[in-house]
């Protein structure tokens, strides 16, 4: 089977040059299944090929019929599956489709309108993919399998979903070697899934579902020494959900740390969620080498906080940051903008609560109901869910990255809000908040604090390369900022 994790390279925009390429994690995983079941699986992904269809035809010349193309996919990626999937079907006519991811596993039905696809995988694929592949290889019926949804006499079918993955520690780890192409950003490692909350803006649970797993902490261990021995990683981001979920586990892995090789060589980032906050873990964290938490704060409103069911307060959000940077803390945070009955005045209470709180990093994001959440529901009950295209326009970021003279229409625009109300609010949040020299100088000088989101080049010649670019994305930034500036104040 062909992996394919597809990406759209406009996603980001002018920021492209200066984000880290990070490893298709979900691809790996189903990778190292795939290997470890005798499969021949390869992958081709889209992030750093610049001509899949090319690499895709010197892979099948030592494959066996039929080809099996697997389409990893989420929603700002799902134009660029299509179009590719089209043309492989056009190719290798007798080849079979199949998509999963996020956006598939949400809109199954949609994806399979197209009669090009097969079969879409929906929900955890490890050990589901891999069945699928053998009856496809041995040309048996496959229609039996448990989270599969598929075509049968012109109907859509829907088998029952397949069963969550309990224990992690009966996968096979990361396989780190497959991804020693020069591109990538090898400093990550997961080591929970799931998420037991609520709230309506979240995708990741349509695959990983809301049972919280976790590895064990030896297991943990073992992954961050192999990436400092054999990949001289210096830094690793947990991309966890909600890493400190279970406490006594965490607690655990800083005891196994302290006691290894790399503790005092390598530092760490993670999630958490303010109302997880515990002073004694994160202490405990902190003096172990975890140095930058982010936190999803989303808004300043607690009337909005209650309408998107975090589950949290904005007074708890407040203690968890002060707290943490009086711990010493790099501390990040992320508000969106453009949620159901958020005011304009909600948004100016955002960056003033993010200069009381001197945070770190900020992000400001606009609201985006992706297929399968509960804001796309309410989106379109409210009859103002806007797709443009193939999901062309659902980009959370879409604000600050995109051209300025060619604007992408936003997905959702609650009721009392305007588009250019929010854009407007956008760019003026980010304005007043990271629009000093401290916060700059950080950003351009420590690309590893917090998540690494932001990366100007680790060497003097990289920095050089990156100098063209630079001045384009600051000229960009600066005709965003300037017709903020001089627009009319629209909600």
């Amino acid at each position: 089977m062909i992996l394919i994790n597809s990406s759209s390279k406009k996603t980001m925009g002018v920021f492209s040059s200066f984000l880290p390429v990070y490893v298709p994690v979900g691809c790996g995983y189903l990778l190292a299944a795939a290997h470890e079941d005798g499969i021949d699986m390869r992958l081709v992904d889209e992030q750093i090929v610049d001509d899949p269809l090319s690499v895709i035809k010197t892979h099948v010349k030592t494959m066996s019929k039929p080809y099996i193309f697997g389409f990893s996919v989420v929603t700002a990626a799902y134009k660029s599956a299509i179009e590719l999937s089209i043309k492989l079907k056009e190719v290798y006519p007798e080849s079979i489709i199949v998509f999963g991811g996020i956006h598939p596993s949400a809109a199954s039905d949609e994806v399979l309108a197209y009669e090009h696809i097969d079969v879409v995988v929906r929900g955890e694929a490890e050990k589901i993919l891999n069945d699928l592949i053998r009856c496809i290889k041995e040309r048996k019926p496959y229609t039996h399998l448990d989270g599969l949804s598929y075509r049968e006499n012109g109907n859509i079918i829907h088998n029952k979903p397949g069963p969550i993955i309990k224990d992690l520690n009966n996968m096979p780890g990361f396989p780190y070697h497959l991804f020693d192409d020069k591109s990538y950003h090898l400093g990550f490692v997961v080591s929970s899934r799931g998420c037991p909350y609520n709230c309506i803006f979240c995708s990741n649970r349509i695959t990983t579902g809301k049972f919280y797993r976790y590895r064990t902490s030896e297991s943990t261990i073992e992954e961050l020494e192999l990436l400092f021995r054999d990949y001289g990683v210096k830094h690793v981001y947990f991309v966890d959900d909600n890493f400190v979920v279970n406490k006594k586990r965490v607690f655990k892995l800083i005891d196994l740390i302290k006691n290894s090789n790399i503790f005092g060589r390598m530092t760490f980032s993670f999630q958490g969620r303010a109302d997880n906050f515990d002073p004694n873990l994160f202490k405990a964290l902190y003096d172990t080498g975890f140095t930058s938490v982010d936190f999803g704060m989303e808004t300043a409103s607690e009337s909005v906080m209650k309408i998107i069911k975090k589950g949290e307060t904005v007074a708890e959000c407040v203690d968890a940051v002060k707290a943490a940077k009086e711990i010493g803390f790099h501390v990040s945070t992320s508000f969106i903008y453009g949620l159901p009955t958020e005011t304009h005045e909600d948004r100016m209470g955002a960056i003033e609560l993010s200069k009381q709180l001197d945070i770190d990093s900020v992000k400001f994001n606009n609201a985006t109901p992706f297929p399968g959440t509960e804001l796309y529901e309410i989106a379109k009950k409210e009859k103002r869910l806007n797709i443009k295209g193939l999901y062309e326009n659902f980009n959370s970021v879409s604000t600050i990255i995109e051209n300025p003279f060619k604007k992408n229409p936003f997905s959702y625009v609650p009721q009392g809000s305007t588009e250019q109300g929010i854009r407007r609010d956008i760019i003026i949040s980010y304005m007043s908040v990271w629009f000093s020299w401290k916060r700059m100088k950080k950003l351009l000088t420590n690309p590893s604090e917090g998540q690494g989101w932001f990366n100007a080049g680790e060497s003097f010649v990289e920095k050089i390369k990156k100098v063209p670019p630079l001045f384009l994305l600051g000229g960009v930034l600066m005709i965003k900022c300037l017709g903020a500036l001089f627009s009319k104040e629209s909600q």
